[in-house]
């Protein structure tokens, strides 16, 4: 499982977890300002890990309810806003409930979980109706496609590392037309597809070191399980490493959505 090979544990994962944010919490809080929450909205952030996007919403919402939740929300950062709140949730046993939340968000969570589809319909289940649910989840369908033969090589034979784990790193692709089939409204979708740089402080930046450090981190599995030998994996490290490259990372969908009123 996910937290089994990432665990919050690690001594790399809360800078990990930091840099993702610093990557994707631009088009989240861009997409969460679009949707007019009301000023006392009851939150849930699943996955939060650092908890970059449930502290943004308490700051920002300050008579809002936020709750942070993870499998282990130890690497939340310290706080003292009242009104957030921090609870563990394992998405494939604990009830999430109906009709509570104005807004839920999730970031890099369901493409991981074997009962991804499940879990959505509990997630949606949850929102109270009008209520938003803003979700960034991986989508793969385009990396394999360059910039080089090498490039498209490493990434498939990522992917069925991937696959061997349950994953599940093209479901980005699928969530705007599920959401549709399940009558949600205002359904707005973006495909953001970083391109890594390591120097800066950009995004990019951050994307590139947290890739970085995620393969570094799996190569024991990625190498002793057959997937790539050793020396594709330095090269591709080298290429996410190289501060004069460009290169076009793994995709994203960054997905907006709104339960009908009835």
């Amino acid at each position: 499982m996910y937290e089994d090979l990432l665990p919050h544990t690690l001594p790399t994962e809360a800078e990990r977890l930091d840099r993702m944010s610093h990557a994707h919490d631009p088009d989240t809080f861009a997409t969460i300002e679009r949707l007019n929450l009301p000023e006392n909205a009851h939150c849930l952030d699943i996955g939060a890990g650092r908890g970059s996007v449930a502290i943004w919403l308490a700051e920002t919402l300050p008579h809002a309810k936020v709750i942070a939740s993870d499998l282990d929300v130890s690497s939340v950062k310290e706080n003292t806003l009242p009104n957030i709140a921090l609870e563990e949730i394992d998405l494939r046993t604990d009830e999430l409930g109906s009709e509570l939340y104005d807004l839920v968000h999730c970031r890099a969570v369901l493409c991981f979980l074997p009962t991804r589809t499940e879990v959505l319909s509990a997630i949606l289940k949850s929102l109270k109706p009008g209520g938003a649910f803003v979700v960034t989840e991986m989508d793969f369908r385009r990396v394999a496609s360059g910039p080089s033969r090498f490039w498209a090589t490493f990434w498939t034979a990522y992917l069925e590392f991937t696959a061997s784990q349950g994953w599940n790193l093209e479901f980005g692709a699928t969530l705007p037309g599920f959401l549709a089939n399940t009558g949600f409204t205002e359904i707005d979708a973006r495909h953001i597809q970083p391109i890594l740089n390591l120097s800066g402080n950009t995004a990019g930046a951050a994307e590139a070191q947290t890739w970085s450090l995620t393969l570094a981190t799996l190569a024991p599995k990625l190498i002793g399980g057959g997937f790539m030998t050793e020396g594709m994996l330095t090269e591709a490290l080298s290429i996410i490493r190289n501060p004069e490259a460009w290169t076009a990372g793994p995709g994203f969908m960054v997905t907006s959505a709104r339960r009908p009123m009835t």
